[in-house]
């Protein structure tokens, strides 16, 4: 297969805006996407280079994956090699499990799997995950194990036919994926079956190119204008492109056919865009485009368990500078020696079998690690115990997933003789606060439960990812207003969240809708404030901070921080709260005090994660909230 240097610039294209999403989100909303340009790059080249070697007769199941081997194996497991003793040191045992894990999966290529069984609540932040990124590697190295053989025997039976097969498998890859979105985006996501259409549409592209190699027969300005116009809608996906958008579905055909079209019209060298991705800087970058893959996320993930907070700007660039440095060393030391080496076929694939053997006995060594740092007694394991301070009810009563209640099926707490019904309508941040006031109500009132995961109490709203949302909160609505033991009606969202994604007009619109619609009908509404939230899962970072000797009321925010980064959110409840339609619950008063918003009490963490109140923070919060039940006319706690 000839060389191609405009692909490589073209990786650059992919590689670079990874890197920059991941380090300055803000700066290439649309980034991610450049994961895309590599499947389509991958699906491209491999076909080619399997096409040939059908042709000519020389293709081997065991040379592809030997080479296969030889490419992928000595980076990846090299930075494997040096991150996991960096996560022993740094990591507390629960994340230390959730790594172990993912390690055994990444060697043996099934991490998107693996990631997809861990998504939730009770899951580390993926961005605290160091091999997160390792997903897109097991949809690849999927694609590896199945389609040679595909195309193998298509070349022996159906060899007309393979163009349309090809296009066939995409199509329903791409048909199974829009199916799959609405009621499991994880999936779609993290899926290789709902990748392939990415990967099929550099392999259809190759098929086609590959007919006839020899024959260009179209005007020269079909390639400049082509080439001109893939470029733009390329760039225009990076900074366009927004990660709360519903992806992958139709909106990653942009840059997918964006970039099979410059590697098309990049074989005749007359495009100018093309000609340009083969300068000498994008194609250094190309060149350690897999290297930098492999090794910016995890240099900025350990960063962040090293700071227990996000990283400044400064701190993003060193640790991406850092990551270039490895990539370089990566690629001088390990890489290229091997490419160069004269190892048999037989030596290749048994060193790559023992590699994968290596990292599962690397995973089991570190869960017993992570048990044993588990099991000793101290201070810090009761800090970290307050991952678990969540409500025992969480899993019944709260809408996650696929998994939707209805009003029929709502938890109730508190006395069974109470005649009055306090009903909390939110996310994910009412469960804990519902369950607080199921524990701390007086004997004539009960709880109801409303809550579903990413779905706020804002009618009509579709929020990212979520669609069936906004018919479950008009269902919801609907039997508020006519329960009539129902007379107080507590609202709690993430604001922050809703207000950060695209269509932050509708969710307020939504939320002023439904206080509207209940006041009414006569019922009183409370507002719970936005609660501040952190970058760092609270009880880790405490443990964290009592195994350095750090003080523990340092990772709390200040006041002036919580005010500034809940600044829109705050608006937005002033607003609701004007005119007297509802009664604001202000949580500064009652978490922030000076000089620093409180995470803790005694040995209790008043989180569970990195946003969520725990049981301990919950019961803090009921109390002001209680007092507000069924006295519309009562002083706000605080002023408005």
């Amino acid at each position: 297969m000839k060389f191609r240097p405009d692909i490589e610039g073209l990786r650059a294209l992919a590689i670079g805006p990874v890197v920059v999403f991941h380090a300055w989100p803000s700066l290439m909303p649309g980034g991610f996407v450049g994961v895309d340009i590599f499947f389509v790059i991958s699906g491209y080249l491999i076909t080619t280079l399997l096409l040939q070697r059908l042709a000519a007769g020389s293709y081997s199941i065991g040379s592809f994956y030997a080479a296969r081997i030889r490419r992928i194996f000595p980076a990846l497991f090299a930075m494997l090699a040096i991150v996991a003793p960096a996560c022993l040191l740094l990591l507390e045992p629960q994340p230390l499990r959730e790594f172990a894990r993912l390690l055994g999966a990444t060697g043996l290529f099934v991490s998107n799997v693996e990631l997809y069984r861990t998504t939730g609540y009770f899951e580390g932040a993926a961005e605290l995950k160091p091999l997160l990124h390792t997903w897109s590697l097991a949809v690849e190295e999927q694609y590896y194990i199945v389609f040679p053989l595909l195309l193998a025997l298509l070349w022996r039976f159906a060899r007309r036919r393979i163009g349309i097969v090809l296009m066939s498998v995409a199509l329903a890859s791409l048909a199974w994926c829009l199916k799959l979105m609405p009621y499991d985006a994880e999936w779609a996501f993290f899926g290789a079956s709902a990748r392939t259409f990415e990967l099929m549409i550099g392999s259809g592209l190759a098929w086609w190119m590959n007919r006839d190699e020899t024959s260009v027969t179209r005007p020269p300005w079909v390639d400049q204008a082509v080439g001109w116009t893939a470029l733009a809608a390329l760039l225009a996906s990076l900074l366009l492109m927004r990660a709360d958008h519903a992806f992958p579905g139709p909106a990653a055909l942009w840059p997918c056919l964006a970039t099979a079209a410059l590697i098309w019209v990049g074989a005749t060298k007359r495009a100018v865009a093309t000609r340009w991705l083969s300068i000498s800087p994008l194609r250094w970058i190309g060149a350690h485009s897999f290297s930098l893959y492999l090794w910016h996320w995890p240099v900025l993930v350990l960063t962040r368990h090293l700071l227990l907070d996000q990283p400044t700007p400064v701190q993003a660039a060193l640790a991406v500078a850092l990551s270039v440095a490895l990539a370089w060393a990566s690629l001088r030391w390990v890489e290229a020696p091997v490419r160069r080496s004269k190892l048999a076929q037989p030596v290749m694939l048994a060193a790559g079998a023992s590699t994968v053997v290596a990292s599962l006995v690397a995973a089991w060594a570190l869960t017993a690690a992570a048990d044993h740092r588990a099991a000793q007694l101290g201070r810090d394991a009761v800090l970290r115990a307050g991952a678990e301070d969540f409500s025992a009810d969480r899993k019944r009563c709260h809408s996650s997933g696929n998994r939707w209640l209805d009003y029929d099926a709502r938890c109730l707490f508190g006395p069974q003789t109470g005649t009055k019904t306090l009903a909390v309508w939110g996310d994910s941040h009412g469960v804990e606060i519902a369950r607080a006031l199921g524990d701390q109500v007086s004997s004539s009132r009960r709880i109801a439960q409303l809550t579903g995961s990413s779905c706020p109490p804002a009618l009509n709203y579709v929020p990212p990812g979520r669609p069936r949302c906004a018919a479950v909160n008009r269902a919801l609505l609907d039997r508020l207003r006519q329960d009539a033991s129902v007379d107080t009606v507590l609202l709690a969202a993430r604001y922050e969240f809703y207000l950060n994604a695209p269509d932050a007009q509708a969710f307020e619109a939504g939320m002023a809708e439904s206080v509207k619609r209940l006041r009414e009908v006569g019922k009183q509404v409370l507002l719970l404030d936005p609660v501040p939230t952190y970058h760092y899962p609270i009880p880790a970072a405490l443990a964290l901070r009592w195994r350095r000797g750090e003080p523990l009321e340092g990772q709390g925010q200040t006041p002036a921080q919580y005010e500034a980064r809940q600044a829109a959110s705050l608006a937005l409840v002033r607003r609701l709260a004007n005119g007297k339609q509802a009664q604001r619950v202000i949580v500064e008063d009652l978490l922030c005090g000076q000089p620093r918003c409180a995470v803790l009490n005694g040995d209790h963490s008043l989180y569970f994660d990195d946003n969520h109140l725990s049981m301990h923070g919950a019961a803090r919060i009921a109390p002001a909230v209680l007092r507000l039940v069924g006295h519309p006319e009562a002083a706000l706690i605080g002023s408005p």
